[in-house]
C-alpha cells in the first residue's frame, strides 16, 4: 500500500502540471472553471457545457484533470492530489484575469472537486476575484471554514445540497471528507455551515421542481443539461438563464468586473 500511495503521488504531480486545458479563442467571452468529482469519472462537463451553451454562454469550459489513477478511493483518501489541483486552478483562474481582467469567470465543483475549487480560491493572490461560485454534491465536511475562500468570491457561493445523496451518506462516510473528516456530514448533504464568510454563502436544497430539469438529488444530478441550462446558468452568466427556477428569496448576482488592481510599473 505504501507504495502505491507513492506511485500516486508522483503521477498527482505529473498530471497537475498541465490541469486545466489551454484558453482558447471563446475564453474571449468568458470563462467558467470546473472540478469533477473523485476518478473523475462523472463526464459533468459534458452536461455543463451542453447546458451552458442552451443558455447561451459562447465563453470556454475548462475541465480539471485531477485525479490519481483515474480512482475515486484513492482520490478522496490521498487528498494531497486535490489540494496540489486547487493550487494550479488558481494560478490559471488570475492567468485568465490577466489575459481577459472584463470577462467573466466563474468556478463549479462536483463532489470531491468542490474541495479542489474551494482551495484554489484560498490560493488566489489579493486583488483576484471570480464572479460566482456553485458547489454540487459537495463531499468536504459541513463545517469547513470557508472564511478565506470568500475572500476571492465578488459574488456568492451558492451550496446545492441533497438528503437523496446516496454517496455522501454510503462510501463517503468510510473513505471520509475530502478535507479528511471521517464518520461526518458532507456540505452536499445539508448545506455549508462554515463559521465564517456567511454573508457569501447561499445554501440552496433540493425541491421537487428540479426534478423537471434531471436533477433529484442524485450524487452527479445537478449537471443534467437541462438543470444546467435552467438553473445553474443563473450563477455562472453574468445575463441570466433563460428562466431561473430556484428559491426566488435566492437571486442570482450579476457581477461586473472582478480585478480592482492597479499595476506597478
Amino acid at each position: 500500500m505504501p507504495r502505491v500511495i507513492g506511485l500516486a503521488i508522483i503521477a498527482s504531480v505529473g498530471l497537475l502540471s498541465g490541469c486545466t486545458t489551454d484558453f482558447t479563442s471563446a475564453a474571449r467571452n468568458g470563462m467558467v472553471f470546473y472540478c469533477p468529482g473523485a476518478g473523475n469519472w462523472d463526464l459533468g462537463d459534458t452536461g455543463l457545457r451542453d447546458g451552458l451553451a442552451r443558455a447561451g454562454f459562447k465563453g470556454q469550459v475548462a475541465s480539471v484533470t485531477w485525479s490519481v489513477l483515474a480512482n475515486p478511493a484513492i482520490d478522496q483518501t490521498l487528498r494531497l492530489n486535490a489540494r496540489l489541483a486547487g493550487t494550479q486552478v488558481a494560478r490559471k483562474i488570475e492567468e485568465f484575469i490577466d489575459k481577459y481582467p472584463e470577462q467573466p469567470v466563474s468556478l463549479i465543483g462536483l463532489s470531491a472537486g468542490t474541495g479542489v475549487a474551494m482551495w484554489a480560491l484560498e490560493d488566489m493572490k489579493p486583488g483576484y476575484q471570480v464572479d460566482n461560485v456553485v458547489l454540487l454534491a459537495s463531499s468536504l465536511n459541513y463545517t469547513f471554514d470557508a472564511g478565506q475562500a470568500v475572500k476571492a468570491v465578488r459574488g456568492k457561493i451558492y451550496v446545492y445540497y441533497s438528503p437523496n445523496d446516496a454517496v455522501l451518506a454510503g462510501p463517503m462516510k468510510i473513505f471520509g471528507t475530502i478535507d479528511g473528516a471521517y464518520a461526518a456530514t458532507g456540505v452536499g448533504e445539508v448545506g455549508l455551515k462554515s463559521p465564517r464568510g456567511k454573508e457569501k454563502i447561499v445554501n440552496i436544497g433540493y425541491k421537487s421542481s428540479f426534478a423537471s430539469y434531471g436533477y433529484f438529488g442524485g450524487h452527479t444530478d445537478g449537471l443534467a443539461p437541462r438543470f444546467v441550462e435552467r438553473v445553474l446558468s443563473a450563477h455562472l452568466l453574468r445575463a441570466g438563464p433563460v428562466g431561473y427556477a430556484g428559491d426566488e428569496n435566492e437571486p442570482p448576482v450579476a457581477s461586473t468586473a472582478r480585478k480592482p488592481k492597479t499595476r506597478q510599473n
